[in-house]
């Protein structure tokens, strides 16, 4: 199945400014965790994403022009569940409010997120999809 949701863990070094199309974000240094979903072709989106040259399309990709890609979760499934998965994170990391969520009925899919609460987060994720999975 070569669709779902994942989770990216994404490393900023410095403080800097995001500017996306028509919206500016305050990224400090860190670790985020940013939440997607592909119904087309999971393994493409994530394979896109870790490229270093492409076209800017979503937040996420200006975002990774100032931070690392430390790890990526691939959560496959036929429920979409990135609202679900995004809100369990929510729980865990500071909300980057209006970044990456604009198809979604949430405020965010970015949260800075210390060390230790990010495996938190994932465990919540694995009992949760666990259910459906």
């Amino acid at each position: 199945m070569d669709k779902g949701s994942y989770v990216l863990l994404i490393r900023v070094a410095k403080e800097a400014e995001v500017k996306t199309r028509g919206r500016s974000f305050n990224i400090l240094p860190g670790y985020y965790c940013y939440i997607g979903s592909a119904f087309n072709s999971l393994s493409e989106r994530v394979k896109r994403h870790l490229k270093k040259s492409k076209k800017r399309f979503w937040h996420i990709d200006y975002l990774l022009d100032i931070g690392e890609v430390l790890s990526v979760l691939l959560l496959p499934s036929s429920v979409k569940s990135e609202v679900k998965i995004s809100s369990l994170f929510q729980k865990f990391g500071e909300a980057v409010d209006g970044f990456g969520a604009s198809d979604c009925q949430i405020s965010s899919n970015l949260y800075k997120i210390s060390e230790e609460d990010y495996f938190r987060a994932i465990k919540s994720v694995h009992e949760y999809m666990g259910v459906f999975g």
